[in-house]
């Protein structure tokens, strides 16, 4: 019973991750009208100031959205910051990155 337990788990594991290339050239195919150097920028994990939630997304992967470094703005009914394993993003009404910076 226990070993049907921990491969239900591996499997479920498994199954939630995301490979990060697969999904950068999903994510860059979707945008085409992103110009080639934040695509360069992106394909090396890289953010700079002014990107979009999708090229952190790329970038970065999806953000921890259970953690208390996630948070939604209610009054601009968008995310104000994503939380990563060692950063958390900020962003303005738009959508566009301000900064990270270290947990």
């Amino acid at each position: 019973m226990m070993k049907k337990i921990l491969l239900f788990t591996i499997i479920i594991a498994l199954l939630g991750c995301e490979s990060p290339p697969v999904r950068r050239s999903q994510l860059i195919e979707k945008h085409p009208e992103w110009s080639a150097g934040t695509v360069k920028l992106i394909k090396k994990g890289f953010l700079v100031k002014g990107m979009t939630t999708d090229q952190v997304r790329a970038a970065w992967g999806r953000p921890c959205l259970t953690c208390t470094g996630t948070a939604m703005d209610k009054e601009w009914d968008k995310w104000r910051t994503w939380e990563y394993p060692t950063q958390i993003v900020f962003f303005d009404k738009d959508g566009k990155v301000t900064h990270w910076s270290k947990k």
